[in-house]
């Protein structure tokens, strides 16, 4: 094998399994479980208390704080997404992109014919 045959192998294994470890990457979805902490902004105006009027106290009321309820899709909620086996999980996917990759190159070769029947 040449040198120029031995490259293009290296750096298209190296591509493939980029490709694969994306693949999984993208496949965990990347959850965290943290819930996001944010300060409320609240604009206040100061004005100059007036010597005459009383100021009412109201009750000052604690803020209660909610808990955090992960979003889930209806798979999770159904309980139909158990934890597969990661090479089960790349055969579907690779199942899918030569699904979808198909379709398109059936369409395209019905377009490359559909103006000779006109």
């Amino acid at each position: 094998m040449s040198r120029f045959g031995k490259k293009l192998l290296s750096v298209s294994v190296l591509m493939l399994l980029g490709v694969l470890l994306g693949m999984q990457l993208a496949g965990s979805g990347f959850q965290h479980n943290s819930p996001v902490k944010s300060v409320p902004a609240v604009a206040t105006t100061e004005t100059a208390p007036e010597e005459n009027k009383p100021v009412p106290a109201e009750p000052v009321q604690p803020e209660v704080k909610k808990p955090f309820v992960p979003v889930q899709t209806p798979s999770q909620v159904l309980g139909a997404d158990q934890q597969k086996a990661p090479v089960d999980v790349l055969a579907e996917k690779t199942a899918g992109l030569l699904q979808n990759l198909s379709n398109s190159g059936i369409k395209w070769v019905v377009s490359l014919f559909g103006g000779v029947d006109e």
